[in-house]
């Protein structure tokens, strides 16, 4: 397994992490690094969960903590509000299946679906791995005109069982993506948003996801994404980028997400 070095708190320090913190990372909107680590070998679920589920994830907000240009420049910034609001809400399925240790996410199942609604029927062209701390896979999205080497490595990872009806988790993933025809440096981010046909894109996203129990047939989540840049000793622009961030993550979005049984 490939060792990487996530946050910058150390595991003796999550241990002492309270519970709540989830839930105050994502209401408070905290825009500091997370402090917790890989605290679990993956997110057991409650029971609640086990099965099929139609998903229906609304964008409610799109912010950009660090200003415009380093989110991505006006029209990605644009396009990505364009995505806020019940008319281009995403459905698809996801299912929770029997672990070892308890319920857990079906990974590639999650992933095939979630991408098929989003990218296109046939973007999944292939998954070689599908573990709790890593995915990779190949994509070839809708109008791309290329195919594209996709690894999502978990750094990071925490949950809380808050009672009977109130499960939370988080998930810090690192997201390489490269044209397949193009060695895959592991260290060498480039500015977010703006990868080429030539380019290599790596950043770190926080999920953060607040689930409650309606009732047996219904959950609902509020949901966080932060996206960090990585430093970078190779690519003087990068490392720039990184440096005028401040810690900060560059673009945060918010999702009210509705589960159903099938």
């Amino acid at each position: 397994m490939l060792v990487l070095t996530g946050s910058p708190a150390s595991a003796g320090a999550s241990e002492e992490l309270q519970i709540g913190l989830i839930e105050a990372r994502v209401s408070g909107n905290v825009l500091s690094p997370p402090p917790y680590g890989r605290e679990d070998a993956d997110i057991i679920y409650p029971d609640w969960f086990r099965g099929t589920w139609d998903v229906y994830s609304e964008t409610t907000s799109v912010e950009a903590p660090c200003g415009v240009p380093l989110f991505g420049g006006n029209s990605t910034f644009a396009a990505a509000k364009r995505e806020i609001g019940a008319s281009n809400a995403l459905q698809y399925r996801a299912r929770f299946i029997d672990g070892s240790a308890g319920t857990i996410a079906d990974r590639e199942f999650n992933v095939r679906e979630i991408v098929k609604q989003a990218m296109g029927a046939n973007a999944v062209q292939d998954v070689s791995l599908a573990t709790p701390d890593k995915f990779s896979c190949l994509l070839s999205p809708a109008g791309a005109g290329q195919v594209l080497s996709v690894d999502l490595l978990t750094l990071d990872r925490r949950q809380e069982k808050i009672d009977g009806k109130n499960f939370h988790c988080a998930e810090v993933v690192r997201q390489v993506v490269a044209p397949i025809n193009q060695n895959k440096p592991q260290m060498t981010p480039l500015p977010p948003q703006q990868p080429s046909s030539k380019t290599v894109l790596l950043k770190e996203i926080e999920t953060a996801s607040l689930y409650t129990l309606e009732n047996e047939n219904k959950l609902r989540c509020v949901q966080r994404s932060a996206t960090f840049l990585l430093p970078s000793q190779q690519d003087p622009l990068a490392q720039q980028l990184w440096q005028m961030s401040r810690g900060r993550p560059i673009d945060v979005r918010f999702y009210d997400v509705t589960y159903t049984r099938r």
